[in-house]
């Protein structure tokens, strides 16, 4: 029986997230001129991992500090995740504010990867593993593979697969056993000459066929499906743990933008309101004080809000409470 899973990377820039996943899959996910230019990623990029009957949709976040809402939105989704180290970096920055994301997120099933390994003399890499190690004590990956590899000689590339099987078939005894109502955050939007608009994403809950007729919120409007795509293959329905592109009738690409979602009619009611539980990370410099503002990322989407303290004035850092 075929298995659906969405896996993707995180990790600082630079530390060879889109060659790894080239490495496993034979595409490169770079696909904007900047980035192929800068050799960077800024954008979300997808790949396709099929191991025996799991498939993987694979999402390629940017490790930039400037791109890290893209990576928010990357992040939606994903039932497990690879957390990437250079060997010849090992931890940066951004290492540990994806991690941070990760663990908000609740991503229970993830791997570590260490890239660029014939970079470096084979004494170094149990330092750089023993530093991981430290960074991920008390998280989900503190117990997790850590698989040397080279995108560029291919070590470690057939050993990352298998551990990779080995994780897919933990992940789906984890997933949800009754149907759940459509669900997919729209992540990218665009017009295709001829069909007209297009939106993609990771399909988060429940199953979606052509034809059917679904709801894009906050807008409220309905749409229908007239056809879809699984990494670029013509399908007649998509389901939860697959990459989704969705041609829709009845809307203009440009009344719809990432942060919206398309979901089942009448399953998700827009607010302006929401109560919150606020964990504040003891790696933040400043106290988070009553009023102030914030910015929400909701799935794909990025809100500009104002923080109301509840019971408190100021939360300083490590400290938890009430919000809304």
């Amino acid at each position: 029986m075929e298995q659906f899973l969405i896996l993707g990377t995180a990790g600082h820039i630079d530390h060879g997230k889109t060659s790894l996943v080239a490495a496993l899959t034979g595409t490169n996910t770079d696909r904007l001129p900047e980035e192929k230019k800068r050799g960077i990623t800024i954008e979300l990029g997808f790949a396709h991992l099929q191991i025996d009957d799991v498939h993987m949709g694979i999402v390629d976040v940017p490790g930039h500090e400037r791109f890290v809402r893209n990576m928010l939105a990357g992040a939606t989704g994903m039932d497990l995740a690879m957390l990437i180290v250079a060997a010849d970096d090992s931890i940066k920055p951004q290492t540990i504010e994806h991690l941070d994301i990760l663990r908000y997120l609740d991503i229970q099933h993830g791997i570590i990867v260490i890239t660029k390994c014939d970079l470096v003399d084979e004494d170094w890499l149990p330092l750089v593993e023993e530093e991981v190690r430290s960074l991920t004590t008390g998280t989900f990956l503190e117990k997790s593979n850590i698989i040397r590899t080279s995108a560029e000689t291919g070590e470690g590339i057939e050993e990352l697969k298998s551990a990779l099987s080995e994780l897919a078939s933990k992940a789906i005894a984890d997933l949800p056993t009754e149907n759940e109502p459509f669900r997919m955050a729209i992540d990218r939007v665009f017009s295709l000459e001829g069909h007209g608009t297009v939106v993609t994403g990771s399909v988060s809950a429940g199953t979606v066929t052509t034809g059917d007729t679904v709801e894009i919120q906050p807008l409220g409007e309905e749409v229908r499906i007239r056809r879809l795509q699984n990494h670029f293959s013509e399908v007649e329905s998509v389901g939860r743990g697959q990459r989704a592109a969705i041609n829709l009738a009845g809307i203009h690409h440009d009344e719809i933008g990432r942060g919206q979602e398309l979901a089942e009619i009448g399953h998700l009611v827009p607010h302006a309101l929401i109560t919150i539980k606020l964990d504040v990370l003891d790696s933040i410099d400043k106290p988070l004080k009553n009023r102030e503002r914030v910015r929400v990322h909701i799935g794909t989407s990025e809100i500009m809000a104002t923080m109301r303290l509840v019971g408190s004035e100021a939360l300083n850092p490590g400290e938890s409470g009430f919000a809304q």
